[in-house]
């Protein structure tokens, strides 16, 4: 069973941006963007990782992409990716590499909307 974010949960924690914001300088660039820029190269090469892994059937893969991929999502405060991450984790450790892959559609899916997201925030 897919675990499904609460449709009504924010995206994104504003929160955590405000946090990441305030550790830039005033004048300096936006310390928010740059990370958020990072992320968003960052996490397709994960997932594709992640769906690498899920194919060869690899679950120590599997579980260890989730966990960097459920590191980043609370680094960036993606708060609706975070659960997915735990969940695909939870799956790969108990071997339920079908439970992972369900669970890794739904990754793709949140982090479709917290990139639109976050490239609404940095603009």
């Amino acid at each position: 069973m897919a675990v499904l974010p609460a449709s009504d949960a924010p995206v994104l924690d504003v929160s955590v941006m405000a946090a990441i914001r305030a550790l830039g300088d005033p004048g300096e660039p936006d310390v928010y963007a740059e990370v958020a820029r990072l992320f968003l190269v960052d996490v397709p090469i994960h997932l594709s990782a992640l769906g690498a892994a899920i194919a060869a059937a690899d679950s120590d893969s599997v579980w260890q992409t989730a966990h960097r991929l459920r590191g980043s999502a609370l680094e960036m405060g993606a708060v609706r990716m975070a659960p997915v991450c735990a969940a695909i984790e939870q799956a790969a450790r108990a071997g339920s590499l079908e439970h992972a892959a369900a669970q890794a559609d739904c990754l793709e899916r949140e982090f479709v909307a917290a990139r639109r997201e976050l490239e609404q925030a940095i603009q």
